[in-house]
This record gives C-alpha cells, sequence and structure tokens, in this order.
C-alpha cells in the first residue's frame, strides 16, 4: 500500500522506531487505523498523530473511496468526518458496518451536540470525536481499541 501522507491515497508504515512495514517486537496494541475525510489537512494530521503512536495508518479523501480501501484490507479502526460530498460519515458507517459489524467507527464532526442517539446507533458508530479534537484523544481511542476495549463501552 502506497504511504499515508494526508493525500488520500494509503497506509503510513512508518514507525516511531525508524523501521517501516514492520511491528516492533514486543508491541502491544498497534492498531490498524482507517482515516475518512475530506479534509486534507485534518487527514495529515490524524495519519501523524496515529503513526507517530505506532500505529498503521491508511486514509482516503472521500467515503467511497474509503469503504473500498476497507473492503481490501483489515482495520480494527475507522475515523470518518461526518460532512463530506457525496457519500456522509453516516453512509460511510454503515457501509463498513455491514462488511465488518466488529470493527470500531468513530465519527469526527463539528455538530456533537445535535448528533441523535439513536441514529449513532443504527449506524454502528461506536463513539464521537468533536472539532477541535486533541491528540491525546485521538491515542486513547487508538489505545482502547488495540487493548480489545470497544470505545464507549468501558
Amino acid at each position: 500500500m502506497p504511504e499515508c501522507n494526508g493525500d488520500g491515497e494509503g497506509l503510513q508504515t512508518e514507525r516511531t522506531d525508524g523501521r517501516r512495514g514492520e511491528s516492533r517486537e514486543g508491541m502491544h496494541g498497534m492498531v490498524r487505523v482507517l482515516v475518512i475525510d475530506d479534509d486534507a489537512e485534518i487527514r495529515r494530521l490524524l495519519c501523524e498523530i496515529l503513526a507517530s503512536a505506532g500505529h498503521l495508518v491508511a486514509d482516503a479523501s472521500n467515503g467511497a473511496d474509503g469503504v473500498e480501501i476497507f473492503k481490501k484490507e483489515a482495520f480494527d479502526l475507522v475515523l470518518t468526518d461526518l460532512e463530506m460530498p457525496e457519500m456522509s460519515g453516516w453512509e460511510v458507517a454503515r457501509s463498513i458496518k455491514h462488511h465488518n459489524p466488529d470493527v470500531t467507527i468513530a465519527l469526527i464532526t463539528g455538530w456533537g451536540e445535535t448528533i441523535d442517539s439513536a441514529q449513532l446507533r443504527a449506524s454502528g458508530i461506536s463513539t464521537i470525536i468533536n472539532k477541535p479534537f486533541r491528540m491525546d484523544q485521538i491515542i486513547h481511542l487508538a489505545r482502547e481499541v488495540g487493548a480489545g476495549m470497544p470505545s464507549g463501552q468501558k
């Protein structure tokens, strides 16, 4: 897979230990993350945060491409924007859950207080990350997934 650099084209395999494409020996909790957002700067930032924490990260610049990448690769966590052209985060979540009902999906949005909890459950979204998000929120979510704890279900 190509390197994730926020261009919506692939997987970041650069590790904090400098090695590429391999897990650190004894590393626990490494998570494969798919970032789907139409904002290149948000994608780049999420890729950097997650890769610097030792996770493998792929990105897509729209929902349709994200779903296609998801169908071809195994992911533990999907971070998707709510408002995107052509395919919303709701549609992305439903499609991804259809392919793998066990994957953790986090919806990234600036509309957090107006999200309907029934719609969240129906779409299979595990948690909401409000913009602006903090680096520690993203790292904590990935750690929860890596530890086998579904987000929001402690």
